[in-house]
């Protein structure tokens, strides 16, 4: 048998990862065509993932292909630096980063190859997602069915690597029922297939020579030495996640039920049966045996009918005591909730709309699915279970959800449970480390309880719980603060505890998020010594020289070492900042910026508007998460000894150069992640340590020039704009791309057209404030003028308020110190103008975010803030919820693009609402995601900022225009973005409309 070599030693805690060798960097640039990183941002960047740990890399390399993966692999085995793969990193458990080469295989190696929709099966390369695949696998009614809620950002080979379950694994099982065959690499660059086959075809290929021969022969006999041990030892659960997966070549080892008799899923199979296929082996070894770099997948048909019913309780305890009786009615999942998780959907920017189906104040909801061949199927059981529930006493709130929408907006609640956690203020935060146990579900209440009590004795006042109840595992989340030792250590005490429960219930100490580091140190006790030993010698045939991913799974650290807050001087680092903002809402700079968990939902594709550069250019440190970790490096001296300096150098300023500041973090990000003002305000420290470059100057401080230049004086920049030359004079002293033309000033000002204006009729209702911004003032005044004849002509008493800049573009190019008293003027301004209950009303979205967010947080006087964002409002927004208006459009049908900070602070629900009352009038708005202007990003990099409105919303506008649908875009930027780009002339939605007539029946 071959023998594991010892493990490497770990990177002690108060010394850094070492740095990679010259010789072996000059190696793997030779070898590799795709990306190798070894600068000290790019690696800090991928030392983490979802779990509470970090690990710096030596070295990030971003292979093309598979060729690439083979070829760093034999550069990374002949001097000896371990390997880690890599996809979405959305583990808990600490399974995607190490000391030595990360593979990053998400960026380049994400292609769905082939679908067989007669024979139901896809293959895929390793970092497609699963959702991009199931998007490829819809027009043939078919989906891959293991359904994190990670779903939108987790890779398929990530998954298949975990064993990753999901919601409705009580129907669909596990990844293993679903991973069918696999090519993979191994540490010295070997590649083999893997594959069902008989027991003659396995004794065949074990016949051979080399280390595909050596593994076969090797893993049968293993088995065969082991097979009663297997069988005792494995616990009979189906959520069972943890080691390697032996018991899948033992006949009544581990969890030997069917899979979908209760959910009477489309695709029920039996999960017991037993099949010679290595790739089972590989299926949760969590990239310690291997590199997948290409995988075979069952499609199964989607469920052709759905509904919900979401029973409601008042007792914790009794929803999950709840769990069998509900089983008999055989659903497709039960989902449970808590007050923690649902008081936070009710109040965080990314669910609050979603939170309705709610009903009152529970302790916690379970929501339960049930499939049907039609929709009256679905609908019928779904009721006829709520008619069972209540006729029995469980719960005492029953509503069944059937339109697709409603169920959306649950299961969407539902899969950002775990960033509604840790949303909340301060560093005391629910923590994942005991949050993956499967127990048997009889025995579910009484283990939740005695872990309570638990936490109750250890002085932890706020413990959170969500998740699989169907399967019996519940993700429990005590609140930590592990910046400090005592926590930690309470940490392990309670892990310990409970793991110890789990076992006497015969469960399984993780349930589907896998070992890693955090479970790791467990594994001894919860398989015994010869089934460890046996895990250790299935190391050893793939992976003798133990490169793969060590630490992970067996001989890991123990569940303390490596926290990612208990690196060398954290605090003190810390203690040396002095921001800018004053972040209330998270308690500080530092708290703001860990507010990123690391869960990863800026990395999700092709919906919603987080995060347009990720979705662009597929680059970690392009994220939302890159950003936050980057900056968290920095400001805990990770990134230099002076945190103040490595904040304000070029490795933090290249990471943020390429966030477009378009604030759908703050409303996309479950936990509130608000990057546009954390880059403000680092840009700022940039400034005070290196100057302002002239560019941000010019950017920063254009209110200032259409002041002085609109009007009369507008010749003078509109001509110059167009003189040759001028374009490469701007690009070359302010990095301005010459290819983007700049918007002109007004040559008639909006103050001047306003003097001959009529007097309005006597108002008929309330007094307004308009807020006229420098867009309406000095460049585009025909909106500021239709707003108000909007205004009054619904009888509104208006008053122009003439109070001064938001201070919009100075926040986006970080002259924040200029920006505080000239902000803090314009709220006073505002504040004067009508009484608490008067409207200040908004047409320019970036405006209107500034007034009611940013300024109110950098200024000092937090009251005054306060007042003035209370009565701040779109002006869409505001008409929507005022009684009897009445209007008409130009045209029948219309297309919007919604502005990000509009979509981000306010929604565009009110213009959605304001047309939906016009007869025979439609507005469809693109599911789009920032248009790439973003401000002044799309002067700066040109060629992204095409590449991000290419995404989706140039594609819906070029139909727009083929068919002669008006656009509308409340933007200034993105009416830029769509013109210079696709020629289309979008207007703001107040120039489309008009209060509607006597006799008007448009």
């Amino acid at each position: 048998m071959t023998t594991l070599a010892p493990p490497p030693p770990s990177a002690p805690q108060n010394r850094p990862a070492p740095e990679p060798e010259a010789a072996f960097l000059e190696a793997l640039r030779a070898a590799v065509r795709g990306e190798v990183h070894a600068d000290a941002v790019t690696r800090g960047v991928y030392s983490t993932d979802a779990s509470l740990y970090q690990q710096r890399p030596q070295v990030v390399v971003v292979p093309l292909d598979a060729d690439d993966v083979v070829a760093a692999l034999k550069v990374a085995h002949r001097f000896g630096v371990p390997t880690t793969p890599r996809g979405g990193a959305t583990s808990l458990s600490g399974q995607t980063f190490g000391f030595g080469m990360v593979l990053d295989l998400s960026k380049h190696m994400n292609r769905v190859l082939e679908i067989n929709p007669g024979k139901k099966w896809a293959r895929v390369q390793p970092g497609v997602v699963r959702d991009q695949l199931n998007a490829a696998g819809r027009p043939h009614g078919l989906h891959f069915a293991p359904d994190p809620a990670t779903g939108s950002r987790a890779t398929v080979g990530g998954m298949v690597g975990n064993n990753t379950c999901g919601t409705r694994s009580v129907v669909y099982g596990k990844c293993i029922d679903h991973t069918l065959e696999a090519t993979v690499a191994l540490a010295d660059g070997t590649v083999i297939h893997t594959a069902p086959m008989s027991d003659e075809q396995w004794q065949a290929r074990a016949a051979g020579t080399g280390v595909e021969a050596e593994i076969y022969r090797g893993v049968k006999n293993l088995i065969n030495a082991n097979q009663d041990a297997i069988r005792d030892t494995y616990p009979k659960v189906l959520r069972r996640v943890s080691g390697y997966n032996l018991d899948e070549f033992v006949d009544g080892a581990g969890y030997t039920g069917d899979i979908g008799p209760r959910g009477g899923g489309p695709d029920s199979h039996n999960a017991g049966r037993r099949t010679w296929n290595l790739t089972n082996l590989i299926t949760g070894s969590e990239g310690t045996l291997g590199v997948l770099l290409e995988i075979k997948v069952r499609m199964t048909p989607n469920p052709a009918h759905t509904a919900l019913c979401v029973v409601h309780f008042g007792d914790l305890i009794d929803s999950l005591a709840a769990v069998d009786p509900m089983l008999e009615h055989r659903p497709s999942t039960v989902e449970l909730l808590d007050n923690v998780v649902i008081r936070e959907a009710k109040v965080n920017p990314s669910t609050s709309h979603m939170a309705y189906f709610v009903d009152g104040d529970p302790a916690a909801v379970q929501i339960v699915e049930f499939f049907g061949e039609t929709a009256d199927e679905a609908q019928r059981r779904a009721r006829d279970f709520a008619a069972d529930m209540a006729r029995r006493g469980i719960g005492y709130a029953h509503p069944v959800h059937t339109s697709a929408q409603e169920q959306a907006d649950v299961w969407n609640t539902r899969k950002l449970g775990l960033g509604l956690i840790s949303n909340v203020r301060g560093s005391n935060k629910g923590r994942d480390f005991i949050e993956d146990a499967c127990v048997p579900t009889e025995h579910l209440a009484e283990y939740i309880r005695r872990i309570r009590d638990l936490c109750t004795s250890h002085g932890i006042d706020r413990l959170a719980l969500y998740a699989h109840a169907s399967v019996g595992v519940v993700h429990v989340v005590p609140a930590l603060d592990l910046h400090h030792e005592e926590d930690v250590e309470t940490m392990e005490a309670i892990a310990t505890e409970v793991f110890g429960w789990c076992m006497d219930y015969g469960g399984s100490w993780s349930g589907e998020h896998g070992d890693g580091q955090l479970r790791g140190q467990f594994l001894p006790q919860m398989y015994g010594e010869q089934i460890y030993q046996a895990f250790r010698e299935v190391k050893g045939l793939f992976d003798p020289q133990n490169l793969m991913n060590p630490g992970k799974v067996i001989d890991s650290p123990a569940m303390t070492e490596h926290l990612r807050y208990q690196q060398p001087g954290y605090t003190q680092a810390l203690q040396q900042l002095s921001p800018h903002y004053h972040y209330r809402d998270q308690g500080g700079f530092a708290l703001a910026v860990e507010q990123c968990n690391g869960v990863g939902a800026c990395r999700k594709l092709g919906s919603g508007t987080m995060c347009p550069s990720y979705m662009a250019t597929r680059d970690e440190p392009h994220s939302t998460r890159g950003r936050a970790n980057t900056l968290r490096l920095a400001m805990s001296g990770q990134l230099g000894d002076d945190p103040v300096a490595a904040l304000a150098s070029d490795g933090v300023n290249d990471v943020l150069d390429l966030c477009l500041a378009c604030k759908a973090c703050k409303s996309e990000c479950p936990n509130a992640v608000d990057m546009a003002k954390l880059k403000s305000d680092v840009l700022q420290t940039r400034h005070d340590r290196h100057g302002t470059p002239l560019g941000h100057k010019l950017m920063g401080r254009m209110p200032d020039a259409a002041r002085r230049f609109s009007g009369a004086l507008a010749l003078i920049p509109n001509t110059l704009a167009k003189l040759p030359g001028y374009g490469w004079l701007l690009e070359k002293v302010a990095h301005i791309d010459r290819r983007r033309p700049l918007p002109g000033f007004a040559t008639t000002t909006l103050r001047q057209r306003l003097r001959g204006r009529a007097t309005p009729p006597a108002p008929t209702r309330r007094k307004v404030i308009l807020f006229d911004d420098t867009y309406a003032n000095y460049m585009e005044p025909e909106n500021g003028v239709a707003a108000l004849d909007l205004l009054e002509g619904l009888g509104y008493d208006v008053t122009v308020a003439n109070a001064g800049c938001c201070q919009r573009t100075r926040l986006s190019k970080g002259l924040v110190k200029e920006a505080r008293p000239r902000g803090h003027r314009t709220l006073q301004n505002l504040d004067a103008l009508g009484d608490a209950d008067t409207p200040i009303l908004c047409i320019e979205p970036s405006c209107a975010s500034a007034l009611a967010d940013d300024l109110p947080d950098l200024i000092d006087d937090a009251e005054l803030g306060r007042r003035v964002a209370r009565r701040v409002r779109m002006i869409d927004q505001f008409l929507a919820e005022e009684d009897g208006i009445e209007l008409t459009a130009d045209a029948d049908h219309f297309l919007l693009h919604g502005h990000c900070h509009q979509k981000a602070a306010f929604g565009t629900a009110g213009i959605h609402r304001l047309f939906a009352k016009m007869d025979g009038v439609t507005c469809d708005e693109v599911d789009s995601g920032c248009c790439g202007m973003a401000g002044s990003f799309g002067y700066e990099h040109f060629d992204l900022s095409m590449q991000v409105g290419e995404d989706r919303l140039s594609p819906a506008v070029r139909e727009a225009q083929a068919a002669d649908t008006p656009v509308i875009a409340c933007g200034i930027s993105c009416r830029h973005q769509l013109h210079d780009a696709l020629g289309a002339e979008a207007k703001h939605w107040v120039r489309v409309v008009r209060p509607k007539a006597s006799g008007d029946n448009g």
